[in-house]
């Protein structure tokens, strides 16, 4: 009676399930019911298959936590890496879109409306080293590999468009800091990428590669001569930045991890990989039972990113940008990764699992210098958007844009830009597009343009998904105070 009273009790409390099987005077065999199975402890200890099954799953169980929180350094380290097998680009050397971005190349969110170029920088190969911007119209910016930014550069930045000397120091870096001529940055990490892009002057990208084109990187011990940086093209390149799947996941955070601090925030992910063969200062070799967890739990994690992706307004306040509408803020994370009370876990993975490089003057909620995004999965009656079927947006007169708006269609699958037969994934402001009377203009995405709107049409593919991303760059106040609102992408029945 005893128990079956216990049994009860427990039960009523929705606690986890404790049946005692077995008791006699000698003996007495628990058992547990969990979700990865029932578990055996004979007088209190657990059975050698209840140890290996627990073990297992709390291992598995870390790994997937681990790799939603090592999605960004994963991210950036699989730029570098990228570029350098596909296009021979190493450190402090750029790469280059001057005749702009395209689909041949996998990059998350990139798009084909401005100058991009980059450039990977390891304070600890080469100790401080200087960024150096030219002056002209530059929107740029540093980030560490967690993607936090660390200074904005050129029109947002300290420097507008007068250029400017950026010295990034390593960490705990204790030498020479001039008093004058740099903007001196402390880093945290060794790892760091530089990013800016070109602006066009009335739909002219000529000016815009020039200007770029003058940006260095150059250790600072060089800097009474330093040489002009190499510049490589990856417009029409095919290069794939993406995070890999499997091992390869980890053995990049591994190599991350080797050669980067271990900041206080992320010790105890320190702990949670040692166990799987990821620990600061020993080399990455797993053995067979690590490698089947880990590479289970990188299925697992590359789900839980893609869910996160797509219905992250399910869990992070303040998604809707246009109320009543199904575009939601691209930025939900702050350029640090921190609220005020918690560091920002599912806002960083629903930002870095689509796209890549964080700034305050990208997504900053408000108007000015910078940009603003927004993203919709959905069509206005809530149905996904598929490749297979036709689409109408009408954009409204006035977008609230002081230098230029764009749309690109990236694919679910890469979260790059749709790779089409037509080779065009986007329309911007800069673009000859066929307007309403009313000013407003009328986009089109499907397999095939409607008769005579052709110069609105962007192609999609039948058999995938596809999403619209829209971009404000310089952001009006009607981006904001509900004045100007972007409607729903609507099926053309």
């Amino acid at each position: 009676m005893k128990t079956r009273h216990l049994k009860d009790v427990i039960a009523s409390a929705a606690a986890l399930a404790l049946v005692v099987t077995a008791m006699t005077a000698g003996a007495q065999t628990q058992t547990t019911d969990t979700r990865f199975g029932k578990l055996n402890f004979e007088r209190g200890y657990p059975t050698d298959e209840t140890t290996k099954k627990v073990f297992d799953e709390m291992d598995y169980q870390r790994a997937v936590q681990a790799y939603l929180w090592s999605y960004p350094v994963v991210s950036f380290e699989s730029i570098r890496l990228g570029v350098k097998r596909d296009l021979g680009v190493d450190h402090n050397e750029f790469i280059i879109a001057d005749k702009l971005a395209d689909a041949k190349g996998i990059w998350l969110t990139a798009n084909d409306s401005t100058v991009y170029a980059l450039t990977n920088i390891d304070l600890g190969k080469h100790g401080p080293m200087v960024v150096d911007v030219p002056p002209g119209a530059i929107v740029g910016l540093i980030d560490d590999f967690w993607q936090r930014a660390i200074t904005d550069l050129g029109l947002p930045g300290p420097d507008k468009d007068k250029g400017g000397k950026f010295l990034l120091l390593p960490p705990g870096y204790k030498g020479e800091v001039p008093a004058t001529g740099y903007h001196v940055l402390r880093g945290t990490m060794n790892n760091y990428n530089v990013m800016v892009r070109g602006i066009a002057v009335k739909g002219d990208f000529g000016p815009a590669v020039q200007v770029v084109s003058k940006m260095n990187v150059y250790p600072w011990s060089e800097r009474s001569k330093p040489k002009a940086a190499r510049f490589v093209s990856f417009s029409g390149k095919v290069v794939d930045t993406l995070p890999p799947a499997g091992i390869e996941y980890w053995a990049r955070l591994s190599a991350f991890i080797n050669n980067n601090p271990v900041h206080e925030r992320d010790r105890f992910f320190m702990a949670m990989l040692k166990p799987l063969g990821i620990e600061k200062g020993k080399p990455f070799a797993p053995n067979v039972r690590q490698k089947a967890i880990l590479e289970e739990a990188a299925r697992a994690g590359d789900a839980m990113g893609r869910v996160m992706l797509f219905e992250g307004e399910q869990r992070i306040a303040k998604a809707n940008a246009f109320a009543g509408t199904q575009w939601n803020w691209v930025v939900l994370n702050s350029t640090n990764g921190e609220s005020e009370h918690y560091s920002q876990l599912d806002e960083r993975l629903h930002y870095t699992y689509g796209a890549i490089y964080t700034s305050p003057f990208i997504g900053s909620k408000k108007p000015g210098p910078g940009s603003e995004y927004v993203q919709a999965f959905k069509d206005k009656d809530g149905k996904r958007l598929d490749g297979g079927k036709s689409y109408r947006l009408r954009v409204p007169a006035n977008v609230p844009a002081v230098s230029f708006w764009s749309l690109t269609l990236y694919d679910t699958a890469t979260r790059s830009m749709i790779q089409n037969p037509s080779g065009d994934a986007a329309h911007s402001s800069y673009d000859k597009l066929k307007a309403n009377a009313d000013g407003s203009i009328d986009l089109y995405f499907g397999p095939k343009a409607p008769a005579g709107q052709e110069s609105n049409w962007t192609e999609t593919v039948p058999g995938k998904g596809f999403y619209p991303m829209f971009r404000f760059y310089t952001p009006k106040p009607g981006v904001f105070d509900g004045t100007w609102k972007l409607p729903d992408v609507e099926l053309v029945k």
